[in-house]
């Protein structure tokens, strides 16, 4: 299946989409193995937040999702305007958040509870995982750039180039 049915199958199984989010914000975080990406976003949508315990965590209404940078790459790779830039941006994360800054994006929420087992359903090389509470994975499954972004990545265009 293609990332577009994968999409399809997720909201046909209940996840929940949410369409038209502005990306506000993002920190780029490399983690030991993935780079995450926290998106700070106009509204609130369904997430988890941690109890002052911090080893307990509750539903709440977020502004912030977290994705993996490589979910973000892989979109890239597949649009006309983002294509050449998708392996430098993952060489390179940090140049991420000034790209994603004010796209508009599409988000599949899927929740999965503490103890069941989860695998990333857009990778085929994925183990699956357990969570010791109830999660929310987050997978954006399409990126409009703002006019500001287009033109950052028409000046890396440039500077691949070498001009």
């Amino acid at each position: 299946m293609n990332n577009k049915e994968i999409a399809e199958q997720l909201v046909k199984n209940g996840c929940t989409l949410v369409k038209g989010i502005t990306v506000k914000n993002v920190t780029v975080t490399v983690l030991e193995t993935y780079t995450r990406l926290g998106l700070t976003i106009d509204k609130e949508v369904d997430g988890y937040v941690s109890k002052d315990d911090g080893a307990t965590y509750e539903p709440a209404k977020v502004s912030t999702v977290f994705v993996s940078a490589y979910s973000i790459g892989s979109l890239m790779k597949d649009g006309d305007d983002t294509a050449f830039a998708a392996n430098h941006l993952m060489e390179n994360p940090a140049g991420l958040s000034i790209i994603l800054s004010r796209a508009k994006i599409n988000v599949i929420q899927q929740k999965v509870k503490e103890g069941e087992s989860y695998k990333n359903p857009f990778s085929e090389t994925a183990e699956a995982v357990t969570f010791d509470h109830d999660t929310i994975i987050n997978y954006v499954t399409s990126i409009e750039l703002s006019e500001f972004g287009l033109k950052k990545l028409d000046k890396l265009a440039d500077k691949m180039l070498g001009f």
